[in-house]
């Protein structure tokens, strides 16, 4: 059976912000709890934060590493290198 998760966490957003936030959502399919985790989770990722790693590699699985590699390539679009050896 799979630890429950028992801590909230909250926090204010623009009316916009929250439109674009429920929208991306809604776009991966995700409710908007676990596209906002799944999006820290990368940015973190992206930063070399080996404990984000060890979190996606041991939670989020395949669907993280597709949403990595889709990441990494708008860093690329945008001339950013993403460093992942922090």
């Amino acid at each position: 059976m799979a630890p429950t998760k028992s801590e909230l966490m909250q926090f204010k957003v623009f009316p916009e912000e929250r439109e674009l936030i429920e929208k991306c959502a809604r776009k991966q399919k995700m409710t908007v709890s676990e596209y906002i985790r799944a999006s820290l989770l990368m940015e973190m990722v992206l930063d070399g934060e080996v404990g984000a790693m060890k979190i996606v590699a041991g939670t989020i699985g395949r669907k993280a590493v597709k949403a990595l590699q889709k990441r990494a390539e708008q860093l690329a679009e945008f001339g950013e290198e993403p460093n992942l050896t922090k």
